[in-house]
C-alpha cells in the first residue's frame, strides 16, 4: 500500500482501528467516523475503500464545511444547463461520478439542514436528481461520513436531523487523539521523514522525548508540521531537541495540564521541596489555583512534610 495512505502505529487504539477497517470494508453499510481534527478520519475512509470490493472505482469526497451553501447542492447532485444563473452547461454531480465507488462526506455536522433532508432521501432511495431536471437516476455508491463535532448535541439543538443521524450511524468508530497514543509517535516520525524523502535524517532521543511530552491539539497533522519544520532547521542530517518547535505557543507541559486529582502525594512533596515551600510557585507549577492547593494541603496536612 502507498506510504501516504498507510495507517501507522502499534498502539491498541490503532490496532482497534485496523480491525474496524477490515470488518467494515466487507460491508456496504453506511459508516460514521468520529474524532478530533487531524486524527486521520479521511485516511481511515480511504483505507476502507481500498480494502472493499469497490477499490477499482472512484473514491470521491466533499468537505461540507468549506463549500458555499448555494453551490453545495449543485456540486453534489449536478445541474442541467440553465437551471440557475451561471449554469451554462450540464454538470454531473460528484455523487454520480462516484458510481460503484465510495463517497466520503467530511465534516457532515456542517451540512445545512435543507441538504440533510435531501441526503436522507439519497441514502434511503439511492437515487439522485440534477438541479433543473424532473427525472431521478439510480446510483450505486457506498457512503462514509466523518465529523469532529458532537452530532448528538447538534440533534438536541435541532441542528442535525435525528433520522439522518441513525441512517449514517450503521457502523461507527471514534479515532483516538494522538495525545492518547504517544507510543505511535516514533513510528509516525519515521513515516513522515520518509514521506518527505528525509529518511536519512536522524532524530536524537532527546528530541523524540520532547515530541512525546506534547499534547498535540492538531493531532497527527500538527506532528507532521513540527517534523517538517525541524527538518528545515536541522544541520548535518541530525534533528536535535532545539529543532523541535511546537505550534501552540501557549502549550503547557503534560504535568501542568493535569487536574489536581491527578497528582500523587510524592509529586506534591517533590514540587513543594523544589520550590522551598513556596505555595504560590508550587500551585502555579502544578497548574492549579492557590485556593485549590490550600484545600488539598489541608487534607494532606498530616502526611506532607518538608524535610
Amino acid at each position: 500500500m502507498d506510504e501516504d495512505i498507510r495507517i501507522i502505529g502499534k498502539s491498541p487504539q490503532i490496532k482497534d482501528l485496523l480491525d474496524f477497517i477490515k470488518i467494515s470494508s466487507k460491508t456496504d453499510d453506511n459508516i460514521l467516523i468520529l474524532g478530533h481534527t487531524g486524527v486521520g478520519k479521511e485516511l481511515a475512509a480511504k483505507n476502507i475503500h481500498l480494502q472493499s470490493h469497490r477499490r477499482k472505482c472512484q473514491f470521491m469526497k466533499i468537505n461540507c464545511a468549506n463549500l458555499n451553501e448555494n453551490l453545495l447542492e449543485s456540486e453534489l447532485f449536478g445541474h442541467k444547463k440553465g437551471a440557475f444563473t451561471g449554469a451554462v452547461y450540464n454538470k454531473t454531480g460528484l455523487i454520480e461520478e462516484a458510481s460503484h465507488g465510495t463517497f466520503f462526506f467530511d465534516e457532515i455536522g456542517d451540512l445545512p439542514l435543507f441538504l440533510q433532508a435531501k441526503l436522507l432521501s439519497l441514502i434511503e432511495e439511492k437515487t439522485i436528481r440534477r438541479l433543473g431536471e424532473n427525472k431521478y437516476k439510480k446510483i450505486n455508491v457506498r457512503f462514509i461520513f466523518a465529523t469532529n463535532k458532537n452530532l448528538y448535541n447538534l440533534m438536541k439543538k435541532r441542528k442535525f436531523r435525528k433520522d439522518l443521524y441513525y441512517r449514517i450511524h450503521e457502523l461507527s468508530f471514534c479515532i483516538s487523539p494522538l495525545k492518547d497514543r504517544k507510543e505511535d509517535i516514533p513510528l509516525l516520525v519515521q513515516s513522515i521523514l520518509k514521506k518527505y524523502k528525509a529518511d536519512k535524517i536522524i532524530i536524537k532521543q532527546e528530541a523524540l522525548c520532547k515530541l512525546q511530552q506534547y499534547s498535540y491539539p492538531g493531532n497527527v497533522r500538527e506532528l507532521e508540521s513540527i517534523i517538517k519544520r525541524a527538518v528545515a532547521y536541522c544541520k548535518n542530517n541530525l534533528i536535535e531537541e532545539k529543532h523541535i518547535q511546537f505550534t501552540q505557543k501557549s502549550n503547557m507541559s503534560e504535568k501542568k495540564r493535569k487536574r489536581k486529582t491527578d497528582y500523587t502525594l510524592d509529586e506534591i512533596i517533590r514540587a513543594l521541596k523544589k520550590n522551598k515551600g513556596n505555595i504560590t510557585k508550587t500551585a502555579k507549577e502544578l497548574g492549579m489555583s492557590r485556593n485549590n492547593f490550600y484545600r488539598m494541603k489541608k487534607k494532606m496536612e498530616e502526611k506532607i512534610t518538608l524535610d
